[in-house]
This record gives C-alpha cells, structure tokens and sequence, in this order.
C-alpha cells in the first residue's frame, strides 16, 4: 500500500511539473512570436492586471471590434493593424 501511495505522488508530482514546463514554453513561445511580429510592424499592447470578468468583456469586444489579425496571451495583445491596436488601447487601457 505504501509503495502504491509513494507512486500516485511521484506521479502526481511528475504531472505538476510537466504542467508547469508546458506553460513556461508556451509563454516562451508567445513572447518569442510577439516580438518577431513587432519587428515587421505589429503593435503591442500590455494590459493592466483584471477580472476574469473583465477578460470575458474583452474577448467579447474583440470579437465584435477588431478587423485583422491578433494574437494574445494573458494581458499581452499584439495588433497587424494600427487601428486595431489604438481602438483596444484606447477602450481597455
């Protein structure tokens, strides 16, 4: 029994940091796309600390506002076109 109890925590704790590494290396990955994107003349856009409530009113304002192609990860937000990005700055900043 012990033995069985000694390998649910190795897994579980196996699981946890597999979890924790994806995370690390998908935010790695955004922050690496971001800046090659602002490098051609994307725009960026880092939000203050929110809601989750106020998450869910930003993705529904996105939806209905902004025209061409972003990409977004926690309160980082990267525009193609100018005019994207000032009408988010200006609703959401």
């Amino acid at each position: 029994m012990a033995g069985t109890t000694a390998y649910k925590m190795h897994n579980l704790e196996q699981e946890m940091l597999d979890s924790a590494g994806s995370r690390m290396a998908a935010e790695i990955d955004f922050n690496v796309l971001a800046d090659m994107l602002c490098q051609i003349g994307w725009h960026k856009i880092i939000l203050k600390p929110m809601t989750w409530e106020d998450g869910y009113d930003i993705d529904a304002w996105t939806a209905a506002h902004i025209k061409g192609p972003f990409e977004t990860m926690g309160l980082v937000w990267v525009f193609e076109q100018e005019q994207d990005a000032n009408w988010f700055a200006l609703r959401w900043l």
